[in-house]
């Protein structure tokens, strides 16, 4: 059962469509530190401010929560953030151009009620491991703010048919409209009509919800959950910090697109690079692509091979690319004793679970002090050049019915597993965590 209800959303005061864009901000974890210069610099009151709350810093420090809450305070004082009277629901939609072709996704932003993961009443199932640096340093956040700040990224089967409750409203002119980052666009509409939120409350209640994006949130929502539970009395489901903002989108979607995150290894992990090729033929049969690297050409091929098998790609230096495409045989490893069939199925769980820890000893524990990732391919090899790491693993992306098939089983995939394209703007909503 899936509890979403509307709430009294905080938006900015702007109508331009350009000073709307010069406050938004990409969520807190794939911010560069130049980005992060540039958004402060955008505007003053750039969200940056409050994600981040000293943006100059490398490391969060304590005095960046307590500049974040007196930035909060001060702009919901001076109006730059305005509440809204009614409670309301958020239809979103974002139209992108990927590869030469253009996509549109929709879907809307609510409150969902928090439940532990795996809990059958709540219905709310997660795919990945999670990284504890990140849940500790938005765990400081949400106690110093008492906020949401950007939105959990969920899908659900649209069994209901919710879509055509939300295309009534794609219909109309939308309330906002802002280019961010450049050549994506954002559309907002506002629904306060209890009617329509009702139907669409019936159509979702059912649901099982499944986390694409934001795994460390939710999970520290829940954290924050207990830690306002210790002074708060009410019963569960009736005080405000028991729900978390969430974006719903249906599996169905046609612009729901997952990339792949690839997996960057420092010099000190590689000593021998022909001991590692051979070492990875054990595990099946090593191909190599006999072109240069550009284009989509060698990811095109990686992919092709990938439908026969798990598939993996390895270079040293970006300009030679080796695939290892894994045999039958390897999902009778004692190293994936204990998984399902589905998750033995996966080119990344595979690169974990038999490459990865037991070859460099970079266990799920160390995989955030160990390994660097990027969703983009022409990244990794560019900084292979500049011999940057030592080694990059390239992956193909998860499909939805595989993330959906692991889930089911409440098992989780390695971190990093998805790549949900493209990132949720953050700043368009916010949610206050003190009352509803």
């Amino acid at each position: 059962m899936a509890n979403i209800i509307p709430f009294r959303g905080i938006r900015y005061g702007v109508s331009s469509p350009t000073r709307l864009a010069n406050v938004m901000a990409p969520p807190y974890d794939v911010i560069s530190t130049p980005q992060k210069r540039q958004l402060k610099a955008a505007d003053p009151a750039n969200v940056i401010r409050l994600i981040i709350g000293n943006p100059s810093h490398e490391q969060h420090k304590s005095s960046d929560y307590r500049a974040a809450q007196r930035a909060f305070s001060d702009w919901r004082k001076k109006g730059v953030l305005r509440r809204e009277d009614r409670p309301s629901l958020y239809v979103y939609q974002q139209t992108f151009e990927l590869q030469g072709k253009t996509y549109r996704r929709t879907g809307f932003i609510g409150l969902s009620q928090l439940t532990p993961f795996g809990n059958k009443k709540g219905g709310i199932l997660a795919h990945e491991h999670t990284l504890s640096g990140p849940k500790a340093d938005r765990l400081k956040l949400m106690k110093a703010c008492h906020a949401n700040f950007s939105c959990i990224f969920s899908l659900y089967p649209d069994k209901g048919g919710a879509g055509r409750l939300l295309k009534r409203i794609t219909a109309l002119p939308a309330d906002l409209s802002v280019d961010f980052p450049k050549g994506i666009g954002n559309r907002v509409w506002k629904v306060s009509d209890p009617r329509w939120i009702g139907e669409l409350q019936s159509k979702m209640r059912s649901a099982t919800l499944f986390i694409a994006d934001g795994h460390h949130r939710y999970e520290t929502a829940l954290a924050y959950q207990a830690f306002r539970s210790k002074d708060t009395r009410g019963r569960p489901g009736t005080r405000p910090f028991d729900y978390v903002q969430m974006m719903f989108v249906a599996m169905e979607d046609p612009g729901l697109v997952i990339l792949p995150t690839h997996r960057m290894l420092p010099q000190r992990l590689i000593s021998s690079k022909p001991l590692l090729l051979s070492r990875l033929s054990s595990l099946g049969e090593v191909h190599e692509y006999g072109k240069p690297l550009k284009g989509l050409a060698p990811w095109k091929w990686m992919a092709q091979l990938g439908k026969r098998e798990p598939t993996i790609g390895l270079s040293f230096d970006g300009r030679r690319l080796y695939a290892l495409q894994f045999s039958r045989s390897v999902v009778k490893s004692p190293l994936l004793a204990g998984l399902s069939g589905a998750q033995k199925k996966l080119d990344v769980t595979l690169l974990h679970r038999l490459i990865l820890e037991p070859f460099f000893g970079v266990t799920k524990e160390k995989v955030e002090h160990e390994i660097s990732f990027t969703s983009k391919a022409e990244d990794a090899v560019d900084r292979l050049r500049k011999r940057e790491f030592a080694a990059v693993f390239f992956l193909n992306p998860t499909r939805i019915d595989q993330l959906r098939e692991v889930a089911l089983k409440q098992e989780r995939m390695p971190q990093k597993s998805t790549f949900f394209y493209p990132k949720l703007v953050t700043g368009l909503v916010l949610n206050d965590l003190d009352s509803f």
